[in-house]
């Protein structure tokens, strides 16, 4: 994850700037700023702070990653 995307809102806004590509962007990048663009749009993130946003995004990432690699 890079330094420079610390919350959900981060994520979100580095997505709709880069139209979802960039040169340095990972595919987790790109599962992470997806998710995290995904749980704000739908409001099921409600009263969480920023920190527990990324961290379920990060959590449901990874099973997509994981998911990816069978």
């Amino acid at each position: 994850m890079k330094d420079t995307r610390e919350t959900a809102q981060d994520y979100a806004d580095w997505l709709v700037k880069t139209g979802g590509f960039a040169r340095d962007m990972t595919l987790r990048d790109w599962y992470m700023g997806t998710v995290v663009q995904g749980l704000l749009t739908a409001e099921i993130v409600g009263d969480y702070s920023n920190e527990h946003v990324v961290e379920i995004a990060s959590v449901i990432t990874d099973a997509m990653l994981k998911e990816r690699a069978k």
